[in-house]
C-alpha cells in the first residue's frame, strides 16, 4: 500500500504575555496562533509494527518525539494495535518557536481519529497530554486565540498577510526562556480586537519574551533592523523564539523583502509564507 500524505503545518504566535505562574509550574497565558503555509509532511502507511522515520538535518531521538507519544498515547488508551510506518519529512526548524513537534503529534492524531473513528473531544484531550499547543493543530482553525497553558482555544478571525521568517540558525528552550523570565505576580491580559489584524493595533505585537530574547542575542536587534529596511507591517517574535517573523499585507511586497533578505542574512533560514 502506497503511503498517504499529509501536511503538516508551522505557527506562529502573533502575541504572547504570560499572566501568572501557577502551582504546578507551568504559566498561564494569552496568546495569537496563527498557522502558516510552512510545512512538514508526514507519509503514513499501515505496517505490522509501528515504525517512525526522520528526514532531517539534524538527529530527531524517536522515543522522545511527540509523533511516538502520541501513537503510545493513542493505541494505550483505546487498546489499538494496528502498525503504521511513518515518515517524517522535516522542513520546519527545529527549536524554532514554530510548533513543528506539537504539529506532527496533532496531525498524526488527527490521522488516527479519523481513522479509528474517534471524536475530536477525545483527540483534544490526549493532545493536551502530550503538550499546550498539539490542540492548535488538531482544532481546524487557521487562527485562535490560546488561553489556560495555551491548551484552550476560541476562534479568531484569519486576517490575510504574507509573513518572512527568520531562523537565525539556532535553538531558544521554552523551558529555559519561562525560567529567565522569572515572571512573578499577576497580570490581565491585553486582549486583541476581532475587527482589525493584530499587526494594526497600536500596542502592536506584543510579546513578552522580546525583552529577555533580545537581550540574550543581541543580533537580534540587527536582524530586526533589516526586517524593518523591507517596509514590514510588524516585526514579531514567535513564541519564546528564535524565529523572527515580519508582516507584510501584499505578496508582491514580501516576495520582495525575501528577494532582498535572502542573500544578506547569514547563518540562518529565511523563509516566505503566508496564512493558511
Amino acid at each position: 500500500m502506497n503511503f498517504e500524505s499529509l501536511l503538516s503545518p508551522a505557527k506562529i504566535n502573533l502575541t504572547l504575555q504570560v499572566l501568572k505562574k501557577r502551582e504546578d509550574g507551568y504559566h498561564e497565558i494569552y496568546t495569537i496562533y496563527q498557522k502558516i503555509t510552512l510545512f512538514d509532511e508526514l507519509e503514513v502507511k499501515p505496517h505490522p509494527r509501528f515504525e517512525l522515520e526522520f528526514l532531517a538535518e539534524e538527529n530527531i531521538p524517536i522515543e522522545r518525539n511527540l509523533v511516538f507519544r502520541a501513537y503510545k498515547l493513542f493505541t494505550d488508551t483505546y487498546g489499538i494495535k494496528d502498525g503504521f510506518k511513518v515518515r517524517v519529512i522535516k522542513r520546519i526548524p527545529l527549536g524554532a518557536g514554530l510548533g513543528g513537534g506539537s504539529s506532527n503529534a496533532g496531525t498524526f492524531l488527527k490521522f488516527l481519529g479519523q481513522r479509528f473513528g474517534i471524536p475530536k473531544g477525545e483527540l483534544l484531550s490526549l493532545g493536551k497530554k502530550l503538550g499546550a499547543d498539539v490542540p492548535f493543530f488538531i482544532e481546524d482553525y487557521p487562527s485562535a486565540c490560546g488561553f489556560g497553558i495555551g491548551e484552550i482555544l476560541k476562534p479568531y478571525p484569519n486576517f490575510q498577510a504574507f509573513y518572512l521568517l527568520y531562523y537565525p540558525g539556532f535553538k531558544v528552550e521554552t523551558a529555559w526562556a519561562y525560567r529567565a523570565l522569572n515572571f512573578k505576580g499577576e497580570k490581565n491580559p491585553y486582549l486583541y480586537s476581532e475587527d482589525l489584524p493584530p499587526w494594526q493595533d497600536p500596542k502592536g505585537l506584543i510579546n513578552d519574551f522580546k525583552n529577555l530574547i533580545y537581550s540574550e542575542y543581541p543580533q537580534f536587534q540587527d536582524f530586526e533592523k533589516s526586517f524593518r529596511r523591507t517596509g514590514a507591517k510588524a516585526i514579531g517574535l514567535s513564541g519564546t523564539g528564535s524565529t523572527l517573523f515580519a508582516v507584510f499585507e501584499d505578496e508582491k511586497s514580501a516576495t520582495k523583502a525575501y528577494d532582498l533578505l535572502k542573500n544578506f542574512l547569514k547563518g540562518g533560514k529565511i523563509y516566505l509564507a503566508r496564512s493558511l
